[in-house]
């Protein structure tokens, strides 16, 4: 079933618009929750909550690019769950890519020294901006905290050229962060 014609169901508030998420987007919105969590109730709660929360904001929302959407979702259901079982059950993936941004951001907690919502909106530009490899690059590692490994795989470069292009690119953020006047 196509992505619009699973919205008109949502839109329409029919019952098997969560059927048909879940056949199609199982497997993707599963490989976020897995990236970020590494307990199987976790990620089978994180699925089920995104299910859930898509029926309650469709409508009002409606999303141009459902598996962004859902993947959106999913990620910051997941995150939260990481909140709540504090640092323990945080995968390493995870605890990697917030070290690496924090190093741009400075040693306290992000949400402390910025405005969270100018810091998003900066970064929305920052990335719209990158070359399209890059962005993908950066969003797999940044927003669905994949490894180095799995983005070198991915894409099909050594996991030094992956460290690099990740390198650069956090140099060019803190740049441009410093330019905004975020830093």
């Amino acid at each position: 079933m196509e992505d619009i014609d699973i919205v008109e169901l949502y839109l329409s508030r029919n019952s098997r618009a969560v059927e048909e998420t879940e056949k199609k987007f199982s497997i993707y919105c599963k490989t976020i929750a897995q990236n970020i969590l590494h307990d199987s109730r976790d990620i089978e709660e994180a699925i089920n909550e995104t299910w859930y929360m898509a029926w309650i904001s469709i409508p009002p929302s409606i999303p141009k690019i459902l598996s962004a959407f859902l993947g959106g979702i999913t990620r910051n259901i997941s995150l939260n769950i990481v909140r709540k079982d504090n640092a323990k059950k945080r995968s390493i993936n995870y605890a990697e890519s917030y070290e690496e941004l924090n190093e741009i951001m400075g040693d306290g907690d992000v949400e402390e020294e910025f405005d969270v919502r100018e810091l998003e909106k900066t970064l929305k530009i920052f990335v719209s901006r990158l070359p399209k490899i890059q962005r993908d690059v950066f969003i797999y590692r940044y927003m669905y905290f994949e490894s180095i490994d799995i983005i070198a795989k991915r894409f099909g470069y050594s996991r030094g050229k992956v460290k690099s292009m990740l390198f650069r690119i956090r140099k060019q953020l803190k740049e441009h962060l410093n330019m905004e006047g975020l830093l």
